[in-house]
């Protein structure tokens, strides 16, 4: 069960256009960029590949927590 999608309601798109130094550059497509510690990349995410970002308030976190929390019990009963 993929739960990163519960929780995304506009994921940005951002492509990888470096890897240095422990830091991602991530740019956006209207050419802004932010670099990132590359820990916190996807598994296997590699230079030129698109990755998207979900922010979310607290509470918003919050209600995608409790979306998880259901879709599990639902796994469970079936």
């Amino acid at each position: 069960m993929n739960t990163t999608l519960l929780t995304a309601d506009k994921p940005l798109k951002t492509r990888i256009v470096e890897v240095e130094h422990g830091l991602a550059k991530l740019v956006f497509s209207d050419g802004q960029s932010v670099k990132i510690s590359a820990k916190f990349l996807p598994s296997g995410a590699k230079v030129g590949e698109d990755v998207y970002l979900n922010l979310v308030t607290l509470e918003g976190l919050q209600m995608g927590r409790e979306k998880v929390a259901q879709a599990v019990l639902e796994e469970i009963i079936k």
